[in-house]
């Protein structure tokens, strides 16, 4: 009975392993049957809402940059037209000046012309044989003439229009601008007295009071007396440094060529404004003794006007050169010319002290820039909230006192 003892422990211990693994294989075939249904109904209703919902398509990928359709090219072909008209336009418009310049010349050279009566050498003393026409630009010609008495030459410049340049045409046609024929005859030294006189039309007067410096500071505003010349044009100003000089100046030649009412009438459409100096500016100019006219040029093979405003030159010219100032006149020319020097260096002493001042104040304000910075930030915060302070200050008392 004892022997048994043992094995019959054995046997109850390998029974009861026995029923606990069959417990737990009940189990978990238990809850492999609850996934299972779990599973069966999701597939259910899954199943349920795909056959009410087709399948949806797969997204394509959108780029980073979408671009839209290009739907017109009017902008773009615009562009292009545009671009192709102003190249096209520089090559038309400079042969369009050069033969409208190419054809006055050869107007004006003509033998047995004003100038070729007048001159001896017509084009550059370089030794280019039928070089006479001298291209500055593209829309600015030049011609030189010389071989004359009282003056070292004349040059006459072809101010055109900006053909070549689209926009500038442009512009200049819509403010009524024109082709311009400017005349410098330059005159000797010492065949010319100390004087400045200018006749213009009113809106060129007031521009030639304000920057021609010689008209500015020597010249006052005239009115011709009926008395001295009946005749004078209406609405044609006189910048006179004397009226002695203007009225010596107007001789019966002059005004019949010219200056008369009845002979200016004709001229009147294309006259700019005449200019004679004995002091002209050095950035106007290297020769300080010359007569400028300037006028607009008429139509094309109208050479009858032209040659009227060339001989008024050259009259002038002769003129001038005959003319003398009398004792108090020069006097009084000279005396002007110092005051005037005098005004100029005063003001360039003026102007070199303002600008020295100017600098010394910026240098002031960049050491006291320098110095904030080396400050501490509570620090400079106060010197700055200081400062504004006293400029408040400064700014009130200004006020006070323009009231």
């Amino acid at each position: 009975m004892a022997k048994r003892t043992p094995a019959l422990c054995l046997l109850a211990l390998l029974l009861g392993a026995g029923i606990c693994c069959d417990a737990l294989a009940a189990s978990g075939s238990d809850d492999a049957t609850f996934e299972d249904i779990l599973a069966a109904d999701d597939a259910s209703l899954l199943g349920g809402n795909a056959a009410q919902t087709p399948p949806s398509k797969p997204v394509a990928r959108m780029p980073f940059i979408q671009l839209k359709p290009q739907d017109s090219w009017t902008l773009e072909i615009c562009t292009v037209a545009f671009l192709l008209a102003f190249l096209a336009n520089i090559f038309i418009g400079r042969r369009r000046n050069e033969a409208l310049a190419v054809a006055w010349t050869t107007e004006l050279v003509a033998p047995g012309g004003v100038l070729d009566r007048n001159f001896a050498l017509l084009g550059p003393d370089d030794g280019t044989a039928g070089e006479v026409l001298l291209k500055d630009s593209m829309h600015c010609y030049k011609l030189w003439a010389s071989g004359r008495r009282h003056c070292q030459g004349m040059l006459a410049t072809f101010n055109l229009m900006r053909r070549q340049d689209l926009l500038a045409y442009s512009v200049q046609a819509v403010r009524g601008a024109r082709d311009n024929l400017e005349l410098e005859v330059q005159m000797s030294s010492g065949s010319m007295p100390q004087l400045v006189l200018a006749i213009a039309p009113p809106a060129t007067a007031r521009v030639m009071e304000l920057d021609s410096a010689d008209i500015k500071g020597l010249c006052k505003r005239l009115e011709p007396t009926r008395d001295r010349i009946a005749q004078w044009p209406e609405r044609l100003v006189v910048l006179a440094e004397h009226s002695s000089i203007f009225y010596d100046l107007m001789t019966g030649q002059l005004l019949g060529l010219a200056f008369g009412k009845d002979a200016f009438q004709s001229l009147r459409p294309f006259f700019r404004f005449l200019h004679i100096t004995s002091d002209l500016a050095e950035e106007d100019g290297t020769h300080q003794q010359v007569i400028r006219l300037s006028f607009s040029l008429p139509p094309k093979g109208d050479t009858a006007i032209v040659d009227r405003f060339l001989s008024l030159a050259l009259l002038l010219a002769d003129l001038l050169a005959c003319y003398r100032l009398s004792p108090e006149q020069q006097k009084r020319a000279s005396e002007a010319r110092q005051r005037l020097a005098a005004g100029q260096q005063e003001g360039g002493v003026l102007e070199g002290l303002a600008k020295r001042a100017e600098e010394r104040r910026l240098q002031k304000l960049k050491q006291e820039a320098e110095r904030l910075k080396r400050l501490a930030p509570d620090q400079r915060a106060r010197e700055l909230e200081r400062k504004q302070k006293l400029q408040a200050k400064r700014r009130m008392a200004k006020m006070s006192r323009k009231i």
